[in-house]
């Protein structure tokens, strides 16, 4: 049996979404599941359960957090555990999987050996999947069907799909046991967890199906368990074998084999499969006859070889040898390659945005350029190669390989997605992978192919590059040329030198790269530290929130602890070289700022506040300074903290004009109780101030710039926000200076209510009044749909995905290289290793205005493998027979 095939883009595409989704699933099961147990603890009438609800209900809060970030990672290593045990699965025989189920659960006697707590856990599990499954079975049945066409497999094993609800089930279940908690806390949490987390795996399960689909995953098919049984063509009329001639198919020389008499109930099964052969005329043409489902069982099916090759008869030579005198006669009158065409198409593409460019249609009788291809350049000349191949076939095995070849490069050569002359290349491929078919028929169907592997990889690198005119997609194409005309001049096809040819390529990759390296690397350390320094900073407020003399501080003070000066702290520390306990002395500096603005405790000692307040001031701007912070953006608390001190300092004055005498020091701090605090001065407030976590990492200016913030932030300077059409959309050097405009609030695109009334279009909130009115614009709920649409898109980005992004009116080929883990920040890195960071907000206005754009990178040969249709000709709807 063929191994599963768990490597492919799309598992781990699957796995990755999983993983990313699984995080928020168990925080909204916790939000549910800590409801449900308040609500249990209110109506329980035992004070003993109550007692127990309420310990459980404390606990699942207390281990909130770590159970949001654990629990992804425990489903990461069970998925990637399942994929482990599924690669050799399939191959299993039925004995061997008992041999191997027994050796795992035992008899049914071995249970009594278990210990309380593994039986425990298995009731436990047990529950849990039994309040899931009626939830989730419908759209599980689609998902293990996808899911093992992903995987290679042509039927559908349920017990292989790595997120199969025991799976998800478990990693729930290993996550809450690694809690020093009580078994009655887990029963607690368990019960209280089932239902939601049945109904977000529903939703996981839905989010992959979509996922699946939407990259053209077909559902594999559900089979009966049969008995082997060997496939003969229907009882002839006369009760011969079947066809005419000897060898006339898979039943054996003659067409021996059972007859409808002996086939088994489900002949209709076997029919159907013996209705995809097609005649051996169609083995022997130059265009594919055969239908596309044999093709795809061809390659999938390891058995197919042993159940149907055998030698190709004499009609089938006949027919060969017609056809190769016809294509021989054709390649001598291969029309010349039209240049000019090639030079009036360059000069109207050149014309237009490279996005906007119209795809080049490409396919196996496409000519190419000779100087650039040389033999291989026409139609007529492939197709000689071809047909000289198929006259030298010796079985159906190797006749339909060549099939195979010319199918799928046809499919590769028509996916629009991959640049024209990146598909020219895979067209122009074509004779040495029809001589590798020769040697091994089915290798197409071997993902781990050196040929299959250098077809993808040039695919999957090609995606770097968005303008088949630029000079660096030159570069790329020159090497990949001259590595196919090599394949294309080895008589004897081998699988190393495709290997070979794909170690170089990728070596020359490899030292393209490194030279982007810098670039990337110091734009992530950016953004990698501040996100760390935010985390750190984070912690340093809450810790100043529990501070006893936080009390009836003014909330200026108390914002600029927790918004500002927590990041110099963090920044200090992370930064510190020599293991200090308090560097640059910034925390220690808290508790005197504090002091130094609380009114009545000053004016008791008005000599301290002399003494520490230059001190304080000095740490202060030293440490906003150390950071990176603008004396702009502290302004305003500087001017704040000079109000509070303000009494003070007065008093210094008056003082200053006074004898230095001690009868008129004396005098004056004891007038000093009757200054009245300035009419601006905020009181302070009646309730602690609690911290929030920041939405986004802050950075510093030089910061910005390594992550590739510069052109948002130039542009702030030089752009005032203006309302913009749809068509008008958004620039990126108008993005940060609309980066207030809340993107979903209104009709149109950077259009707040104001300007919607000035402009004399309805603002979002009229419209939505309007439509419960029942007379809301079409136009409006289009884009409603539109924005939910575009941020759909945004949400489906993964780290590795490509963009087309417009930077200073250049369209741009990036990559997601990182995103921050709440969604809030986002950075891309272009041609050059340039990085382009930007936060949610501005990557959605760009995704309205169509300047950053999803590139659909996914894998190439397998869209192409995916796309083998099980429709079939009628006229093919004859056994296979030897003319």
């Amino acid at each position: 049996m063929q191994a599963v095939s768990t490597n492919s883009p799309l598992i781990k595409r699957s796995r990755q979404e999983a993983v990313f989704l699984s995080a928020s699933m168990i925080e909204r099961c916790m939000v549910a599941a800590g409801g449900y147990l308040q609500e249990a603890e209110r109506k329980t009438k035992s004070i003993a359960t109550r007692f127990e609800l309420s310990d459980a209900s404390m606990a699942l809060n207390k281990h909130r957090a770590a159970i949001r970030t654990g629990y992804a990672a425990k489903l990461d290593d069970a998925i990637g555990t399942a994929l482990h045990n599924a690669r050799t699965a399939e191959s299993d025989t039925d004995a061997a999987r008992a041999d191997r189920i027994a050796r795992v659960f035992g008899d049914e006697s071995s249970f009594s050996l278990l210990e309380d707590a593994e039986v425990a856990r298995f009731v436990e599990a047990s529950r849990l999947q039994q309040t899931a499954m009626p939830i989730v079975d419908q759209v599980l049945a689609r998902l293990d069907s996808l899911m093992s066409s992903a995987m290679g497999l042509p039927v559908v094993r349920a017990d292989l799909n790595p997120l199969r609800p025991d799976i998800l089930c478990g990693a729930l279940i290993d996550l809450l046991e690694s809690f020093n908690e009580t078994a009655q806390v887990r029963g607690h949490w368990l019960r209280a967890l089932a239902r939601p987390f049945a109904e977000e795996m529903r939703r996981l399960y839905e989010s992959i199906v979509s996922l699946l689909e939407a990259q053209g995953v077909e559902e594999a098919r559900y089979r009966l368990k049969l008995t082997e049984v060997l496939i003969a063509p229907p009882k002839a009329a006369d009760g011969g074998g079947g066809g005419n001639g000897t060898g006339g198919g898979p039943g054996g020389a003659g067409g021996q084999g059972p007859t409808d008499d002996s086939m088994p109930d489900d002949a209709d099964l076997v029919r159907e499969r013996r209705g995809l052969f097609p005649s051996m005329s169609d083995l022997a043409q130059a265009k594919p006859m055969v239908p596309q489902g044999l093709i795809r069982d061809f390659l999938y099916r390891a058995q197919w070889i042993a159940e149907n090759d055998e030698p190709l008869p004499p009609a089938y030579y006949e027919e060969a040898t017609a056809q190769l005198a016809v294509a021989i006669r054709a390649s001598t009158q291969a029309p010349v390659f039209d240049s000019g065409e090639l030079a009036r198409r360059r000069l109207r593409d050149q014309a237009l945005a490279v996005v906007d460019r119209p795809a080049r249609a490409v396919d196996v009788s496409t000519p190419l350029q000779p100087q650039q291809w040389g033999e291989a350049a026409t139609a007529e000349a492939r197709t000689r190669t071809l047909m000289e191949l198929k006259a030298q076939a010796t079985k159906i095995s190797q006749a339909l390989g060549l099939d195979a070849v010319r199918t799928l490069v046809s499919q590769v050569a028509g996916d629009e997605r991959v640049m024209a002359p990146v598909r020219e290349a895979f067209v122009a491929m074509e004779p040495a992978l029809l001589r590798l078919a020769m040697k091994d028929p089915r290798f197409f169907g071997d993902d781990h192919h050196p040929a299959r592997r250098l077809m993808e990889g040039v695919a999957q690198r090609s995606f770097k590059y968005n303008d088949e005119y630029a000079d660096e997609f030159e570069q790329f194409m020159a090497p990949v040329r001259e590595a196919v005309r090599e394949l294309n001049d080895q008589e004897d096809a081998e699988p190393a030198a495709f290997a070979q040819r794909l170690q170089q390529l990728e070596a020359r990759w490899q030292e393209e790269d490194q030279g982007e390296k810098e670039g990337k690397d110091a734009g992530l350390r950016s953004m990698h530290f501040a996100e760390e320094r935010q985390a750190l900073a984070d912690k340093i407020a809450w810790d100043f929130s529990l501070r006893s003399d936080l009390d009836r501080v003014p909330a200026v003070v108390s914002d600029f602890l927790f918004k500002d000066w927590s990041l110099v702290i963090a920044h200090a520390q992370l930064t510190d070289k020599r293991g200090q306990l308090d560097p640059g002395g910034y925390l220690a500096v808290v508790t005197d700022l504090l002091w130094s603005v609380k009114r009545n405790a000053v004016l008791k000692e008005p000599r301290r506040l002399f003494e520490v307040i230059p001190g304080v001031l000095q740490t202060l701007r030293r440490g906003l300074a150390m950071l990176g912070k603008e004396p702009q953006e502290t302004e305003a608390f500087f001017a704040a903290l000079m109000r509070y001190h303000d009494p003070v300092l007065r008093l210094r004055r008056m003082r200053s004009a006074q004898d230095a005498e001690a009868t008129g020091l004396a005098r004056l701090e004891t007038d000093s109780f009757m200054l009245p605090l300035e009419a601006d001065s905020e009181q302070a407030p009646l309730e602690r101030p609690t911290p929030r976590a920041a939405d986004q990492p802050w950075l510093g200016r030089h910061e910005l710039v390594a992550a590739g913030f510069e052109d948002e932030a130039d542009a702030a300077h030089r752009t005032a926000p203006a309302p913009l059409t749809p068509a008008e959309g958004f620039g990126m050097t108008t993005i940060m200076a609309l980066d207030g405009v809340d993107p979903g609030a209104t009709l149109m695109p950077g259009m707040n209510d104001s300007e919607a009334t000035a402009a004399g279009v309805p603002s979002l909130d009229e419209a939505l009044r309007a439509l419960k009115g029942g007379h809301a614009p079409a136009a409006h709920y289009d884009e409603e749909a539109e924005l939910a649409h575009q941020r759909s898109m945004l949400e489906r980005l993964r780290t590795g995905d490509w963009v087309d992004l417009r930077v200073r009116d250049q369209w741009r080929r990036a990559q997601l290289v990182w995103s921050s883990e709440n969604g809030s920040l986002f950075m891309f890195v272009s041609r050059g290793g340039r990085p382009h960071s930007m936060t949610r907000r501005t990557c959605e206005k760009l995704i309205r205005a169509r300047h950053l754009r999803p590139v659909d990178a996914a894998a190439v040969v397998d869209k192409a493998l995916r796309n083998l249709s099980d429709a079939k000709p009628s006229q093919q709807d004859e056994p296979l027979t030897t003319d």
